[in-house]
């Protein structure tokens, strides 16, 4: 089966066990302000309904919690299918099989699953419990695993190939490039002590936007011009 496909499947799965525990969220919090609730609200934090809202013991962190047990898998919805679509538009212009199948789709499978136990590495200055830091730092690094066996099955697969540099391979070999860039500068934030001080500042900014966004819009253009290309007959 293509990668693509496999791709879109472990992403629908991901979206699947995601996606409600953000609706939920918002759900907890649209009664906090309407219906005197207190699932995030420890007082009276919202000066709107100061009548309405006495200390009811709710958790401001636990909205901070339940957003990025969603949000962190979102990050996975939006690259997964681009890895997939990279992985066979290099397999084609390079005119060789992927190099390693299973292991690309075991890696994939394994970022999508360790995406569910890494949330709180968003939240390391929120004054968590140091060995429950420990535990997403260790998670998060764990990541640059199956990240590691994508790329270098990416060069493997370009190793010896008859590589056809046309729009789709450029495009996708910008992708791998994004994806690096941003995975090295993922292994600094991943550890405690260094994601500390450069929490909020331009370096986190700069990960995820050559991830996600640049490696994204990658994707897309190298399976657009894909596709126009193959309706042109090129």
């Amino acid at each position: 089966m293509p990668l693509t496909v496999w791709s879109l499947f472990i992403t629908a799965i991901l979206s699947l066990f995601s996606t409600p525990v953000l609706t939920g969220t918002l759900f907890m919090q649209l009664m906090d302000r309407t219906a005197a609730t207190t699932f995030f609200n420890p007082g009276n934090l919202f000066p709107s309904n100061v009548a309405t809202h006495a200390a009811g013991g709710g958790q401001v962190l636990l909205w901070q919690h339940l957003f990025w047990f969603y949000s962190h898998p979102a990050v996975y919805l939006m690259i997964l299918p681009s890895m997939g679509i990279v992985s066979d538009i290099i397999s084609v212009f390079a005119r060789k099989p992927i190099f390693g199948y299973r292991p690309m789709v075991y890696s994939m499978a394994s970022i999508a699953g360790l995406g569910f136990i890494v949330w709180a590495h968003h939240m390391f200055q929120s004054g968590m419990n140091p060995a429950l830091g420990m535990t997403f730092m260790v998670s998060t690094m764990f990541i640059a695993l199956p990240s590691a066996i994508k790329t270098f099955n990416w060069l493997g697969t370009l190793w010896g190939g008859n590589i056809s540099l046309t729009s789709p391979m450029l495009f996708a070999l910008s992708f791998v490039g994004m994806f690096i860039i941003g995975g090295l500068s993922g292994i600094f934030m991943a550890a405690t002590p260094v994601d500390m001080y450069i929490h909020d500042t331009y370096f986190i900014v700069a990960h995820i936007h050559y991830v996600v966004f640049c490696g994204t819009v990658m994707a897309i253009s190298a399976a657009s011009r894909s596709g126009s290309q193959r309706c042109s007959g090129a």
